[in-house]
């Protein structure tokens, strides 16, 4: 009778605090957080499946105390204990005793946690593969027993429940988000195209008003609003109706999954890496970050989209002030409100000219990212990694996709604690370019 109230507390609990939240992220951390409450364990961890690599990712640890201290490490699917209960999908326990451990010494003594007691479970609804593992240590009051078991199991099937619906919902925002995104940006197409279209009877109408005033000799103000028309309509008018209407069409292919054809032109990149960036100094400004730029000016011109390059430049500098908002603490916002030219941190924007290679790097100043992490964002699976903004991944996809269709390679060094550089590489004629590059980025990583 007491192990069936156990049990049925336990299916209240999960589902109370499952029923209100949608994010994958803060469900994970409140299944951790149900599990311990559950068992009466000290602490724990939960790690979620990634099939892509066949690793085990290393999300929440409880308490804080212990996870401000570890290092956020992935395991192999099939390693250690959590591999084992992963790949078979039965709950096991362990006593060690006293002496704690044996496997884990590192983690005592970065913790100072000994493991005397743990049971593992798998995340997985009856008779399916597991998504996850949650680890638990140290129950107080004596051993993890077999209602322990069987009150993780019925959470398990819950929480998975949950977690899988969460994934759901996601996918279904981001499906909208495109859909609503492509049927805006072929709106604005359809707009811009009319302005594009009637550019060239705007130029004629500009050059008979020049004849007409040079025949009936016309001199003073006339000539001079000429003038400044003139120069709106080649600066200003022509160029950026041209822009939108590239833009938009760009978003609108983005959105539909059509094949993606850069413009490519020789032009000037560091010129076109600059006014991106600083199109942005305004947000930074706003989160307490100063870019800083590293430019080199005499590179020589080469070809590229210029469209392309500004949407790149656009999105990785924009995810590296979010980076950098992340680490600043509370406290410094609050004693630097509406304090304006008072920084926090930095964003580098640097770009170079060697042995043929066109190299832009975009870096921060903020928390890094586990090679878990870079792996996601590489492969397009990547969810917004911040808790202090929002985000849907999609940026860095579109940066994927642009990088791909312009034959560059991406490429993600970062370490926990030491923030993270972007590079990206566009190979100019002189260096040619290789054929599997052609066709999609170059899937690297390194720590620094």
């Amino acid at each position: 009778m007491a192990e069936l109230r156990r049990l049925l507390d336990a299916v209240h609990m999960a589902t109370n605090k499952l029923a209100s939240t949608g994010d994958t992220k803060a469900i994970l951390r409140e299944v951790l957080v149900l599990c311990i409450e559950a068992v009466g364990a000290t602490g724990g961890t939960i790690y979620l499946h990634d099939a892509a690599n066949k690793t085990l990712r290393f999300l929440h640890v409880v308490p804080e105390e212990v996870e401000r201290k570890l290092e956020r490490l992935d395991i192999p699917d099939d390693y250690g204990v959590a591999g084992q209960v992963f790949q078979s999908g039965e709950a096991l326990t362990n006593t060690y005793g006293n002496t704690g451990d044996p496997h884990n010494r590192a983690i005592v003594r970065k913790t100072g946690v000994t493991v005397h007691t743990m049971i593992t479970v798998p995340l997985a609804i009856q008779g399916q593969k597991p998504i996850g593992i949650v680890q638990l240590v140290n129950k107080r009051g004596g051993d993890f027993d077999e209602t322990d078991t069987a009150v993780l199991d019925t959470i398990s099937d819950v929480c998975t429940l949950a977690i899988l619906n969460s994934r759901l919902m996601d996918q279904q925002l981001r499906v909208a988000s495109l859909e609503g995104m492509g049927r805006a940006a072929h709106d604005l197409a359809n707009k811009a195209g009319v302005l594009v279209t009637f550019l060239p009877d705007f130029e004629r109408n500009l050059e008979s008003l020049r004849r007409v005033l040079d025949e009936q000799n016309v001199k003073g103000e006339a000539n001079l609003y000429l003038d400044l028309l003139e120069i709106t309509y080649r600066d200003v008018f022509a160029p950026y109706s041209d822009r939108v209407f590239r833009y938009a069409k760009l978003i609108n292919d983005l959105a539909a999954g059509k094949q993606l054809l850069p413009k490519k032109r020789k032009q000037d990149f560091a010129q076109v890496v600059q006014e991106a960036a600083e199109f942005m100094e305004a947000q930074a400004r706003r989160n307490h970050v100063e870019i800083v730029y590293d430019l080199q000016r005499d590179a020589p011109d080469f070809e590229f989209d210029d469209l392309f390059v500004i949407r790149i430049v656009e999105n990785l500098v924009g995810n590296a002030i979010k980076a950098v908002r992340e680490v600043i603490p509370p406290e410094w916002l609050a004693e630097h409100q509406g304090l304006e030219d008072t920084y926090f941190g930095q964003v580098r924007v640097r770009y170079r000219h060697a042995s043929g290679s066109h190299v832009f790097e975009v870096s921060d100043d903020g928390p890094g990212m586990s090679p878990a992490v870079v792996r996601s964002i590489l492969s397009g699976q990547a969810r917004s990694n911040w808790d202090n903004n929002v985000g849907s991944g999609l940026g860095m996809k579109v940066v994927l996709e642009l990088v791909a269709a312009h034959g560059a390679k991406l490429a993600i060094r970062s370490k926990m604690g030491e923030g993270s550089t972007f590079e990206v590489e566009f190979m100019g004629p002189e260096k040619g370019l290789p054929k599997a590059s052609a066709q999609q980025p170059e899937l690297q990583t390194s720590r620094k």
